[in-house]
């Protein structure tokens, strides 16, 4: 084996890995599930934006859908890397 006694073992930096970003349409499909029996229903962003009542096709059970609820909603899409448009 041949060593060049003039090199230098150079260390690589580490990888920086860019994140990808998925821009989500608003009208994307939410699926929800309902608090009193579990059925899971489908919202499009667009309409849980405007802070809707959500009715359950399966109970008919209603509620106010939160401030809250979408800002959580927002964060938890926004940490694994996707982002919503603010129209459809």
């Amino acid at each position: 084996m041949l060593l060049n006694v003039n090199s230098q073992i150079s260390e690589q930096p580490e990888s920086t890995h860019a994140r990808v970003a998925n821009i989500l349409p608003a009208n994307t499909p939410m699926p929800l599930a309902c608090d009193a029996c579990d059925h899971e229903q489908d919202y499009n962003m667009s309409f849980l934006r405007s802070l809707p009542q959500l009715v359950c096709s399966q109970c008919s059970d209603t509620r106010q859908f939160s401030r809250f609820e979408l800002t959580a909603l927002e964060v938890a899409l926004n940490n694994m890397g996707y982002y919503l448009s603010k129209t459809a």
